[in-house]
């Protein structure tokens, strides 16, 4: 346990966000799976997340310089795959009848919090990144 004292809060969050990265890169895999990969816009979160979390994990390490940048880059880019998701998604439930009006199209149709929960997980860690830098 020695290695682990004197670890920021900061750094600490960091690697949970890595850590939330990949538990929600399963569930998206397994929706864009059970979806049948309709869309090419589905490989786009099931292939860039590893990624994403090695990222992650690279600044986790070194805050500093380059491979600060390289954290930084993936957390932004986990950001904006969410939001080309969440845009999907939401445009998804609108094709089906009824709309986005329909409390059954948002219960049965492409899950909108989970790109937006994917979009999230970046900010916090861009937020963390960012704060004592």
């Amino acid at each position: 346990m020695a290695e682990w004292d004197g670890w920021p809060v900061d750094r600490a969050i960091l690697a949970f966000s890595a850590l939330l990265y990949a538990g929600v890169w399963v569930q998206l895999s397994l929706f864009h799976w059970a979806g049948g990969f309709r869309k090419m816009a589905m490989w786009g979160p099931v292939l860039m997340t590893p990624l994403i979390v090695l990222g992650i994990l690279i600044a986790v390490a070194k805050r500093d310089g380059i491979l600060g940048w390289i954290g930084l880059a993936a957390l932004a880019l986990g950001v904006l795959d969410g939001l080309v998701g969440l845009f999907y998604h939401i445009r998804g439930i609108g094709y089906q009848i009824g709309g986005l009006a329909s409390v059954r199209n948002l219960m049965n149709g492409p899950p909108p919090v989970l790109p937006l929960a994917f979009s999230l997980i970046g900010v916090l860690g861009i937020l963390v990144l960012l704060w004592n830098a």
